[in-house]
């Protein structure tokens, strides 16, 4: 199949830029719609002193910089595993780095539901238990059922 038929017409910008001007009007029909109903929410920051501010910001880069070093698994480590498989050849960096993103956002995640179920139980501590609930609960991470036996 050649690629003409699966693009049939060309996209000019003339093309999307009336596009975007019909589509304009109703997104600002819409913001007007609902102005109304936005309540409006004193600002809190008027409160806060101008020394409080300029200490804030250093304490939230430290504390955002030794979270995220926290939550980073190395990515070595991550390709050594990703060479295991002897059907890949190659792992480039894009791939190891996308690798090694997902796994810490599905650790993130499942690390997230099993201290619901801590929570819920009125403990401190994350337990097995409280990780095999958060498995039994969540349908998108029903195929790690079993997976904790050991």
């Amino acid at each position: 199949m050649a690629s003409e038929d699966l693009f049939e017409k060309d996209f000019s910008e003339e093309i999307i830029t009336t596009l975007e001007q019909e589509t304009e009007p109703a997104l600002n029909l819409e913001s007007e719609h609902f102005e109304d109903e936005i309540d409006i929410i004193p600002n809190e920051a008027e409160d806060i002193s101008h020394e409080e501010t300029k200490k804030e910001p250093n304490k939230s880069l430290k504390s955002s910089s030794n979270e995220n070093k926290m939550f980073q698994l190395p990515l070595t480590r991550i390709r050594n595993i990703m060479k295991l498989d002897p059907d890949l050849n190659v792992a480039s960096h894009e791939a190891v780095f996308l690798v090694t993103r997902a796994t810490e956002l599905f650790i993130e995640s499942l690390a997230r539901e099993a201290y619901t179920f801590t929570m819920n139980s009125r403990k401190k501590t994350v337990q097995k238990q409280d990780v095999d609930l958060a498995i039994a609960a969540v349908d998108s991470l029903m195929f790690l059922d079993g997976a904790m036996e050991f």
